[in-house]
């Protein structure tokens, strides 16, 4: 499995999403190369397999809240991803 991380390492928002990322790849023992890169990004990216994961919103969920796929979305598709290969 390939797996993209483009993170702000200054949002801890984003820094958590990367970690969870990290983590549930080790935990599970899924074979992946992870590349990530650290840039000022308003929002992290997660490209799994060449799927750039997106949310479809087109409002925040809350005020200041990112607009980004949450961590219960993260894992399940982290898990489809794994289990399709």
């Amino acid at each position: 499995m390939e797996v993209g991380l483009v993170y702000s390492s200054k949002d801890p928002r984003q820094v958590k999403a990367r970690d969870f990322v990290i983590n549930f790849i080790k935990e599970r023992g899924i074979l992946a190369n992870v590349v990530e890169s650290d840039e000022p990004v308003e929002s992290p990216t997660v490209i799994i397999n060449g799927l750039t994961l997106t949310d479809l919103r087109t409002k925040p969920r809350r005020k200041n809240a990112g607009m980004f796929p949450d961590l219960a979305t993260l894992a399940r598709i982290l898990e489809k991803q794994a289990w399709c290969l």
